[in-house]
């Protein structure tokens, strides 16, 4: 039994020797309460920035908002003036449409009577000649 008693010394020696260096290291209550104190005021400071960012986010949102409000009501604007604009252009290019309508129908009309009274010329011309040949036929048909 000798044996295992220097062995347990020697382990306990060892152990004393590892508490020995791990103590110094270890944290007292003071400095716990220290750290705990510093904890506290940094969750404070997180509440107060989480504070802050709510306020200028709501800020920024009520901003956002009136910028948008602005730029729907100069959008509205600039529509309403185009639409306007396109009107007018419309109405101005139907005018210009109904004028050369008007215009080409007119010319068209005159066409047409030309065309007629071409039609009504050569037709008597042709009968004029038509009756001299039938005479002719009819003669023909007598002698033959």
């Amino acid at each position: 039994m000798t044996t295992p008693a220097p062995a347990l010394e020697e382990r306990i020696t060892v152990l004393e020797t590892r508490v020995d260096a791990i103590l110094p290291n270890l944290a007292t209550k003071s400095e716990i309460a220290e750290v705990k104190i510093e904890i506290a005021g940094v969750k404070t400071e997180i509440a107060r920035l989480e504070g802050k960012i709510d306020t200028v986010n709501e800020r920024l949102e009520g901003k956002i908002d009136a910028v948008n409000e602005r730029l729907e009501g100069k959008i509205d604007a600039v529509n309403e003036r185009l639409e306007g604009k396109i009107d007018a252009v419309n109405e101005r290019l139907e005018g210009k449409i109904d004028a050369v309508s008007e215009r080409l129908e007119g010319k068209i009309d005159t066409m047409n009577e030309r065309i007629d009274a071409m039609g009504n010329r050569l037709l008597i011309k042709l009968v004029g000649v038509m009756i001299p040949v039938a005479a002719i036929a009819v003669a023909a048909v007598k002698y033959l």
